[in-house]
């Protein structure tokens, strides 16, 4: 809708009255936003609140010149020849099942935990759940619904000493949601924080008793106040051109060493962030060519802001890094492990790691049954690690030293064996390829 619309209707007193003609009281017009007029059949006296709002508009940009006028710009859908109103389509594709994005374990709890964009979801398991062939495993819990108010979800952690579950929305939505881990079915959130647009991945630091979130676009970290909620503003911000943030995924807040590791894909905007402590756009960034950058892992002291530089950067050709997504820290033993979705695999580091380093281990290849991984997490007090596939409805279970071409202990199926999953990932466009008689989605 136009703005001028909108600032119209701010000033606007429209009453109506079922059965009734509208009464429109005069109102100040915006001209120049009309629709080119068209000869319409008049409506019957009834009409409902949607179209009387729609004439109440045109008559406030001038459009019409009163409510007579109004009543000749809109058809009568019933009698009209067009296919319109609750029309089935021809055909849908979809993904009908759940889609594993991250992951999260609670040892102490033995729950584990996954976001799932597809269906708008946060599902719970049993921390040993397995399917023993290709049937789906059955959730403890699955927090979904129109209460929720979630929407394509990204990132999710967990905080086993409040029993809280956190999530936030990525492309939609602008949320960080908190749910008690009892929560179950069409529940409203704990506590709702706003965050900025493109918000991915979320840690939690209980020595600092705060929050990181990573925001892709903008390049940048917001860092709130654990309890954070409704509008309230981040602690801080860490953002410029010479963090060396790029289209940043995965986050782990480190409270032991204090420090901030981020993943980043590399990809940078036609806009240069400015080193700012606002997280609304600044619109005095300055506009500079984009690039893509090659992927890496960023880390930052815990008490950073603004425009600062990494303490350590791992990337190069020997890392291997490929659209590196979520990420984890085993503090015990010292190891980032990162799901590096563009070419499947799970790629382990040193946490003291730094400059172009090869992994120490790498696990991957047909046997390990990774696909697509979105989200990966240790499991210490088990001495596990488990991973997210996105490609597949499938979580893997594998020993903590892993590497190479291995089977997991355990596979988690939240769909038959078998079944495809389209891709999607809250697609914004669709075309058609006349040459090759295809669809295609981008996302």
């Amino acid at each position: 809708m136009s703005r001028r619309i909108l600032v119209s209707l701010a000033g606007a007193l429209l009453v109506v009255l079922a059965g009734r003609q509208p009464t429109l009281v005069p109102l100040t017009r915006t001209p120049g936003i009309c629709p080119k007029p068209l000869t319409r059949s008049p409506l019957p006296e009834t009409m409902a609140l949607s179209e009387t709002t729609l004439f109440a508009l045109e008559y406030m940009n001038g459009c019409v010149g009163d409510a007579v006028a109004a009543q000749q710009a809109w058809p009568e859908w019933q009698s009209a020849t067009i296919a319109g109103g609750d029309v089935p389509p021809t055909r849908v594709v979809s993904d009908p099942y759940p889609t594993m994005h991250s992951v999260v374990v609670d040892a102490e709890h033995d729950r584990v935990f996954m976001s799932d964009p597809n269906r708008h979801a946060i599902w719970s398991y049993p921390r040993l759940a397995a399917s023993k062939g290709a049937e789906a495993v059955t959730p403890l819990t699955g927090i979904r619904g129109p209460s929720t108010g979630m929407m394509f979800i990204a990132g999710v952690t967990a905080d086993p000493t409040a029993q809280e579950i956190y999530t936030v929305d990525n492309d939609i939505g602008d949320r960080m949601m908190v749910f008690p881990y009892d929560a179950d079915g069409n529940v409203k959130p704990k506590r709702v924080l706003s965050v900025p647009h493109q918000a991915w991945g979320v840690s939690i630091n209980h020595a600092r008793d705060e929050v990181a979130i990573t925001v892709e676009a903008p390049r940048e970290i917001v860092i709130y106040k654990r309890t954070a909620t409704g509008s309230d503003a981040p602690l801080r911000i860490i953002r410029g051109p010479s963090t060396g943030l790029g289209d940043p995924h995965g986050i782990f807040f480190d409270g032991t060493n204090n420090e901030l590791i981020v993943a980043n894909h590399g990809n940078n905007g036609g806009r240069e962030p400015a080193p700012s402590q606002s997280v609304d756009e600044d619109e005095t960034d300055t506009i500079v060519g984009g690039r893509f950058d090659p992927p890496s892992i960023t880390v930052y002291p815990g008490d950073a802001k603004g425009d600062v530089a990494p303490i350590r950067k791992i990337q190069g050709v020997k890392t291997g890094l490929n659209w590196p997504m979520a990420l984890d820290i085993d503090l015990q033993h010292n190891e980032i492990a990162i799901a590096n979705n563009g070419d499947s695999s799970i790629r382990i580091f040193r946490r003291t790691d730094g400059g172009d380093v090869a992994p120490v281990r790498v696990i991957t290849g047909a046997r390990t049954g990774i696909k697509g991984p979105m989200g990966v997490t240790f499991d210490v007090k088990n001495d596990e690690i488990w991973v997210a596939n996105y490609g597949d409805h499938t979580a893997l279970v594998f020993s903590r030293t892993a590497a190479g071409n291995v089977a997991p202990k355990r596979v988690i199926r939240n769909a038959p064996g078998g079944s495809p999953t389209v891709g999607f990932g809250n697609p914004g466009a669709v075309a058609y390829d006349s040459k090759r008689d295809e669809i295609l989605v981008p996302n």
